[in-house]
C-alpha cells in the first residue's frame, strides 16, 4: 500500500471515529437525562470527564504499540 493511500485511510478512519464519538454523545446524553436522576446524571458526567482526561494521558502510546506490532509482522 502506498504512503498516500495509507494517509487517506488513516485520515478517513480518524474522521469516522470522531463522527462516531459525536453521535454517541448526542444520543447518550438525552438517554441519561431521561433515565437517571439529577444526582446520578451528575456522577455519570463527572466519571465521563475524568475518563476523558485520563485518556489524554495515553499520549499516543496505544497507537504506537499497534503500529510497532504491525511493522514487526511485515
Amino acid at each position: 500500500m502506498s504512503r498516500k493511500r495509507r494517509f487517506i485511510t488513516a485520515l478517513g478512519s480518524g474522521y469516522l471515529a470522531l463522527i462516531a464519538n459525536v453521535v454517541f454523545t448526542a444520543v447518550s446524553v438525552p438517554l441519561a437525562l431521561h433515565y437517571l436522576s439529577k444526582e446520578e446524571f451528575g456522577l455519570w458526567s463527572v466519571v465521563l470527564q475524568i475518563t476523558g482526561y485520563l485518556s489524554l494521558l495515553d499520549l499516543g502510546v496505544g497507537q504506537s504499540v499497534s503500529r510497532l506490532l504491525v511493522d514487526s509482522k511485515v
